[in-house]
């Protein structure tokens, strides 16, 4: 089951940067690609330059942007903007955030874990993995034999593992403010009878990808790919891969509904979606807040859709905002439990949507809509009403309960695409893996 070991960590130099705020970024996942050059334009050693290259950024002209990649690594670390510490050490990486108004602090610790293929049960994938998206990051690490984020992963809670982590002693290495205000901490843990003990409450028991998994898939490729060329060495260090691991009891492990807009039907009435619905759901339609009673759309919505019905869906129309709560009549949901094939995945709402409003009332093959055409997710409620008068349906979601996602795991099973948005996001370069000093 999980190995997870301390490794000497690479960060940035902070007495050549007192203002760090310009050297880091979101996930690379989760910009688009002028959002990744407004953060790679911020500072000519922000972490896009390394995790999103472009070829342009290197003088004279170099063969791809990997090998641009893996040249300006070795200038930083040249520069010394880049530093390694001196010895294996676990890192702890907390995020200080408001969601929904209120203060959170999620705490998070930074190893390496050994590299294992699906089979072996010691990681388990919640989502599907699709073979192009690994081939593009399979490139950037066999040229910079490096890591510039962390797959995020949950472990079940331990009592003693806990207490270790409270009192053992660490040192604050710098923080740093995002985007949206969150506070995000690194410290190190350097002591030896911490980390022994620290490592040895992971052995024998799994780890559950929460983001990641395509960077997890494309660790896989990695120590196969290494391991051909140089051969097999259990203790090489392409065996290990830098992962991020949050106790699922976290007070801060928040988990956002991921909605839906929706462009595919453009020949069809509001009148017409709403007969093909109303052969699966119970139709309720919901008054529209007024400005008096100090309610957003979204806030009433999920309000109302909360009181109806577990495993319902809010479904507003583009145009004249008209919204109705989706609730799963009792044959469709016998229908939804032999389609889905286990009760833990009928009972998402994000199954409800693709097998009952989807594929039987619509139609519509989940498979084959196109993110950024026929659907667009988001996190964001309030932008996501905004965005209505560009789209014609928008799909409220339910959050999903992050011991779902573990239990979708454990049974085996792969939740629909985007069931779940972790937030905040860790920010990309806090802590690097380099495996060779450069």
């Amino acid at each position: 089951m999980a190995k997870i070991i301390p490794f000497q960590g690479t960060c940035y130099n902070r007495a050549l940067f007192p203002n760090m705020n310009s050297l880091f970024a979101p996930p690379y996942d989760v910009v688009s690609i002028e959002e990744r050059d407004r953060f790679a334009g911020q500072s000519p050693y922000n972490i896009f330059h390394l995790e999103l290259p472009s070829a342009s950024d290197c003088q004279p002209p170099v063969k791809d942007k990997y090998d641009c990649a893996a040249r300006l690594m070795k200038n930083w670390f040249r520069e010394k903007a880049l530093v390694r510490d001196n010895k294996p050490c676990l890192y702890t990486y907390d995020i200080q955030f408001e969601a929904d108004g209120a203060g959170f602090t999620r705490k998070g610790l930074v190893c390496l874990l050994r590299t294992e293929d699906w089979s072996s049960g010691t990681v388990l994938p919640h989502e599907r993995t699709f073979e192009q998206v690994t081939v593009d990051r399979l490139k950037l690490r066999l040229a910079t034999r490096a890591q510039f984020s962390q797959i995020f992963m949950l472990y079940r809670h331990q009592n003693d593992l806990d207490e270790i982590l409270k009192t053992a002693p660490r040192q604050e290495l710098f923080q740093v403010r995002d985007a949206q205000g969150s506070i995000h901490r690194l410290k190190r843990i350097s002591g030896t009878t911490d980390i022994r003990d620290i490592c040895r409450s992971f052995q024998g028991k799994p780890v559950y990808i929460a983001d990641g998994h395509h960077r997890y898939t494309t660790a896989i490729k990695y120590r196969k790919e290494m391991a051909a060329r140089c051969g097999a060495d259990p203790d090489a260090p392409y065996n290990y891969t830098m992962v991020y691991l949050v106790d699922v009891k976290d007070p801060g492990m928040i988990v956002l509904p991921t909605h839906r807009l929706v462009n595919m039907l453009p020949d069809m009435s509001c009148q017409d979606v709403l007969e093909k619905l109303s052969r699966y759901f119970h139709l309720e339609e919901l008054e529209k807040p007024s400005e008096a009673q100090g309610h957003s759309h979204a806030e009433a919505f999920r309000k109302r859709l909360s009181e109806s019905c577990s495993n319902g869906i809010t479904l507003m129309f583009g145009r004249g905002k008209r919204a109705f709560v989706l609730c799963p009549k009792e044959d469709a949901r016998k229908m939804l439990l032999q389609a889905a094939g286990h009760r833990e995945l009928a009972e998402l709402d994000v199954v409800v949507l693709e097998e009952l409003v989807f594929k039987q009332a619509l139609g519509l093959d989940p498979e084959r809509l196109q993110a950024g055409k026929d659907i667009f997710y988001t996190a964001d409620s309030e932008g996501a009403v905004r965005s209505l008068r560009e789209h014609q349906m928008l799909f409220f979601m339910h959050p999903t309960p992050v011991e779902q996602v573990l239990n979708v795991a454990d049974a085996g099973l792969s939740m629909p695409h985007k069931s779940t948005y972790f937030y905040p996001k860790i920010l990309t370069g806090m802590v690097l893996n380099v495996e060779e000093q450069m």
